[in-house]
């Protein structure tokens, strides 16, 4: 019975280890590796967070640049070819209203974008949380964070921008920053911008904001809504001025488009090395508690033989019941 229970007992280990692929499950099993591993699944844990934390933000960046992307191909198009085909003195009125329809929709949808959601993050909205950042007030005109854009500057000295009225910076438009692992620092409550990811992005920056010297909006969704009230009343003039402020913001949305591509690009090569270093910690965790299959095929073997073995000889020298005899 001694010898059957230990044959059950190994036979019941090396079950558990090809079962669970580790040596062995506590650290007095082996001390040395088991020390190692300890440490190794430490340094995995903090790297697979970090990973975590990198790809959440890249995916977050990828949504901004893509709604960047829609903005533009609409204003492209809007400059392109609706106001090129308005500029024609062939298009009519009948035509000239459906190019004003057009251009209402696509200014519809550059609100949408402009509105565009990461999980509960507004992609466009700054620090924006709670509510969309873009809205229209009673007049029709855009709003962000329920400021007039047109009545938005930005303070040079101070990195914000400000309602040009009351003077006060826009509300929940502060930059966000995450901590992508190159060393982040606080001076006081700030980050230190050169030390942390900034992943936050003004719609302000993409869709423009204030307005020219003639008085022309530099925001592109006020631009459109000028652009069909032009074309609607045929008025070229009004038509050509607000196109070539089109084209400047489109200009600025592009070099936008540029700088998020840099850092998308930057969190890929990032994201790539901590991919790389998980698979580094997981392959030497198993190999310091990883067993080898070859090794635990042939003891699996000799546990079946040998508890076979010693089922045959019990029941060789075990002596017969009245009950077995009977059965």
């Amino acid at each position: 019975m001694k010898y059957l229970d230990n044959a059950k007992t190994k036979t019941a280990d090396t079950n558990e280890r090809i079962a669970s692929g580790n040596r062995f499950k506590r650290i007095s099993d082996d001390v040395s590796a088991g020390t190692r591993v300890l440490r190794v699944r430490s340094d995995l844990a903090k790297t697979e967070e970090h990973y975590d934390n990198v790809k959440a933000i890249n995916e977050q960046m990828a949504t901004t640049e893509t709604t960047m992307m829609s903005i533009s191909d609409i204003l492209v198009d809007v400059h392109s070819k609706k106001v090129i085909r308005a500029l024609d003195d062939t298009a009519g009125e009948a035509g000239r209203n459906a190019l004003a329809n057009e251009i209402k929709a696509m200014r519809e949808e550059i609100l949408q974008f402009a509105n565009t959601k990461y999980g509960t993050f507004y992609v466009l909205g700054g620090s924006t949380a709670t509510a969309p950042p873009f809205t229209l007030g009673t007049n029709g005109e855009l709003l962000y964070n329920k400021v007039s854009v047109d009545n938005i500057l930005y303070d040079e000295i101070n990195g914000h921008y400000y309602d040009s009225d009351s003077g006060n910076p826009i509300p929940m438009d502060d930059p966000v920053y995450a901590d992508i692992g190159i060393g982040i620092r606080m001076q006081g409550s700030d980050v230190e911008s050169d030390t942390a990811f900034k992943m936050s992005y003004s719609g302000l920056e993409v869709l423009g904001f204030g307005v020219n010297s003639d008085g022309i909006s530099k925001n592109v969704y006020n631009q459109l809504a000028e652009i069909e009230k032009a074309i609607r009343a045929n008025d070229m003039e009004k038509l050509r001025a607000y196109d070539n402020e089109l084209v400047l913001a489109t200009d600025k949305l592009t070099a936008n488009l540029t700088d998020i591509g840099a850092k998308t690009n930057f969190l890929d090569t990032i994201q790539k090395g901590l991919e790389n270093r998980i698979d580094s910690f997981n392959s030497q965790v198993n190999t310091f508690m990883g067993i080898n299959d070859a090794e635990e095929a042939m003891n699996q073997t000799m546990n079946d033989y040998v508890l076979k073995a010693i089922l045959q000889l019990g029941s060789n020298i075990l002596p017969m019941s009245l009950m077995d005899y009977l059965r």
